[in-house]
């Protein structure tokens, strides 16, 4: 699933500016990034005593400095809309809500996304 969320977010860009998606962590120097990680996995479809599907649960966390060229919302939407254009489902359930952090100075959030796999 990693090649598929690094596909996805290859040359990643909002407003013309590309932003840098990682896995779990960002040791970059952009002040907008973007890091992903597996939350959770559930059983989906069973038979024959046998595992047919599984759904995928993965936490993407959206980190812009406060006085950012891109705008914070701007780029909620656009990380939304491009998982959902690769068959991801949004799950506001598990997503947080906006966040700002004092000591670093970054607006954050984290969205939850679904992703249905087949067991092979």
């Amino acid at each position: 699933m990693n090649e598929l969320i690094e596909l996805i977010f290859n040359d990643f860009k909002v407003g013309g500016v590309t932003i840098p998606v990682s896995f779990l962590r960002y040791d970059g120097k952009a002040t907008t990034y973007i890091t992903y990680e597996l939350n959770d996995m559930d059983n989906s479809l069973s038979g024959d005593d046998e595992l047919l599907n599984y759904v995928a649960y993965y936490d993407f966390d959206i980190y812009v400095k406060k006085y950012s060229q891109i705008n914070y919302f701007t780029i909620v939407e656009s990380v939304r809309s491009i998982l959902k254009q690769n068959g991801f489902i949004w799950q506001p359930s598990r997503s947080s809500g906006d966040l700002y952090e004092d000591d670093t100075g970054y607006f954050h959030t984290t969205l939850n996304f679904a992703y249905l796999r087949e067991e092979n």
